[in-house]
């Protein structure tokens, strides 16, 4: 069935569109016995408002544009599940883009965004990523961008992330706390800078201790820690082990799955979303990265510059 426009309604009624669209937005100007007449067709007739179209003539599409990097990523849903809750609340809609960690596909999603007047864009780099030149339209057009998860050294937007330094460190504290001597740490792609900050934080903490022993391996999936371990479990020892991640820590899991292997007999801590690990093995531990409140902060920061356009501070904000 077709969609019923204003100039059907007005074609019905024998007035003009301006008319119908007045009295449907309760203008004074249009008399009372005029609304009631339109708003009762427009019942009959199944009349939808064009929310879009009324939203765009007030220069404001009540839409916003969401990219990330790859939708498979364990933490994407929680934070999507924060940054609707947010935006429900407060009357926005908006619409999700994937870049499949290609720059390419990120630069042509900041391009639909710019062509949809979203009101603003949430947006995760890809690993690709190194400056903000294609970014240059969503500024000449002043659609406001907040970044989360992941970050440059420029800083050039607003920014919310995950204290990587400190949430690596809070890990390497409790394997010592726990008097692990041979420790290993599996990371994900060394290419990362989440992976890279981590990765210093966590060693430069236990190169305080002389007395602790500990192997640093990489991995830029969790099959890929799978098949690293059936090989270095089968030779070395360890009694803490450290996963940077939750994909690390799924990886970590099948190993000694299929090695008849139980957490028992290692301290295994990890930097994980939260659910995840309970699911797995309940002797897990892990520092939680908050990815619903992450979601829900980076929409709140983005709102906020969104009704306050002379708001020029960038700032980073840390979870």
């Amino acid at each position: 069935m077709k969609r019923i426009t204003i100039k059907d309604l007005a074609d019905l009624l024998q007035i003009s569109t301006s008319t119908v669209s007045r009295a449907l937005s309760n203008h004074p100007d249009i008399s009372d016995a005029v609304k009631k007449r339109v708003k009762e067709a427009a019942e009959t007739f199944n009349y939808i408002p064009n929310d879009f179209a009324i939203n765009f003539r007030k220069k404001s599409t009540k839409v916003i544009g969401l990219i990330i990097p790859k939708m498979s990523m364990f933490f994407i849903p929680s934070i999507i599940e924060g940054i609707s809750a947010k935006f429900n609340k407060e009357g926005y809609k908006f619409f999700i883009l994937s870049s499949e960690e290609s720059l390419e596909i990120e630069k042509e999603n900041l391009q639909t965004c710019a062509n949809s007047r979203v009101d603003g864009v949430l947006i995760s780099l890809t690993s690709k990523t190194q400056d903000f030149a294609h970014f240059k339209k969503l500024d000449d057009l002043g659609i406001p961008v907040v970044l989360f998860d992941k970050s440059l050294s420029e800083q050039k937007y607003d920014q919310v992330v995950f204290n990587n330094e400190k949430d690596a460190e809070e890990c390497a504290k409790k394997l010592v706390h726990y008097q692990c001597k041979n420790i290993l740490a599996i990371f994900g792609d060394k290419d990362l800078e989440i992976t890279e900050k981590r990765r210093k934080s966590f060693e430069n903490y236990l190169n305080n201790y002389s007395e602790i022993n500990y192997k640093s391996i990489f991995c830029d999936s969790a099959e890929m820690v799978k098949e690293k371990l059936e090989i270095i479990l089968e030779y070395e020892k360890f009694d803490g082990i450290f996963a940077m991640s939750d994909e690390t820590l799924a990886g970590l899991n099948y190993a000694l799955k299929i090695r008849g292997l139980s957490a028992k007999p290692y301290k295994i801590i990890a930097i994980s979303e939260g659910i995840f690990p309970k699911y797995l093995n309940p002797h897990y531990e892990f520092i939680k990265n908050d990815g619903i409140k992450m979601g829900m902060m980076a929409a709140s920061i983005l709102l906020e510059k969104i009704k306050n356009s002379d708001y020029k501070n960038f700032n980073t904000y840390y979870i």
